[in-house]
């Protein structure tokens, strides 16, 4: 657990203080801000997405990694983007010449998601947003809200989520055959415990993608409230061709996963873990993992 998620899950736990807290932030917060060369338009209704940003808190070793590994010409498929830090990140990224696919089902974080896109966008057609919601099949799904971080919307009900917003899910393959990408060498993933859906849904594009850096948020919890479990993720994974590592500090560090069992072991509740996944030359220099 980061400092900022100390302060926000356990100091400011009492509703009071929480309640104080945000509405400092949202007071404070700029319209947008600038992560490297990447300009970020800010959701200025959101204390904990925006407010990390603002303060220079949010996902610092992810970022570090994700600038670290990301080059021009990749293609990046960034799944709930919500205001698209990493959308821009890629975009900004010096000669950028590849392509953005960038999906968030939420209305609202969309909108601040398009202002990203256009800020950075080196020329016409270099990214493209969909409405839509990566999942394991197509349909109608209730995306349940969280109003006090506009990244924890959820497809289950939980205390902390209030109302509701009808969306439409595809599976990633299908989404991508339409923007006309058959494989990417980057994949980002944070989805709440959707992570299995997209997963499922997105078989043919990640198998045909040999060269490939995905990065994905694991939280057991949540994939076992969206009817999957933390071993089937990694194994899928796995049998992918992906050789997986946890992403953990300030500077992005990778260290191998020896055992699925252990890291399952130790990320149960409200813990989770950053996982990058590996394949081809994406690999190489990396030590082996399970």
């Amino acid at each position: 657990m980061s400092v900022a998620e100390f302060i926000y899950t356990v100091l400011l736990k009492p509703p009071p203080l929480r309640r104080a807290a945000n509405a400092a932030i949202r007071a404070l917060l700029p319209e947008r801000v600038r992560v490297g060369a990447a300009t970020v338009w800010l959701n200025p209704d959101d204390p904990v997405i925006s407010g990390a940003l603002a303060l220079r808190v949010y996902e610092r070793g992810e970022i570090a990694f994700f600038r670290s590994r990301f080059r021009a010409g990749m293609t990046l498929v960034d799944v709930g983007a919500n205001v698209g830090l990493y959308s821009a990140l890629a975009l900004s990224t010096p000669g950028f010449h590849g392509r953005v696919l960038a999906l968030e089902p939420h209305a609202e974080s969309r909108r601040y998601l398009e202002r990203t896109v256009e800020s950075n966008a080196p020329a016409p057609g270099a990214a493209q947003i969909v409405g839509l919601a990566a999942s394991d099949r197509a349909g109608t799904l209730a995306l349940y809200k969280n109003p006090q971080n506009k990244g924890d919307n959820r497809l289950y009900p939980d205390p902390l989520l209030q109302g509701t917003e009808s969306i439409e899910p595809d599976t990633l393959d299908n989404i991508c055959r339409r923007a006309g990408i058959a494989s990417a060498q980057f994949v980002k993933i944070d989805v709440q415990g959707a992570e299995a859906q997209v997963v499922r849904g997105a078989a043919g594009l990640l198998g045909a993608s040999t060269e490939c850096i995905l990065m994905t948020e694991f939280w057991p919890y949540g994939l076992a409230r969206c009817g999957g479990d933390g071993l089937g993720y990694l194994g899928m994974l796995r049998d992918l061709g992906f050789r997986l590592h946890e992403l953990s500090g300030n500077r992005g560090t990778l260290t191998a996963i020896s055992s699925h069992e252990a890291l399952v072991g130790r990320t149960q509740g409200r813990r989770y873990a950053n996982l990058v996944g590996l394949k081809g030359a994406a690999a190489a220099g990396f030590p082996g993992s399970a």
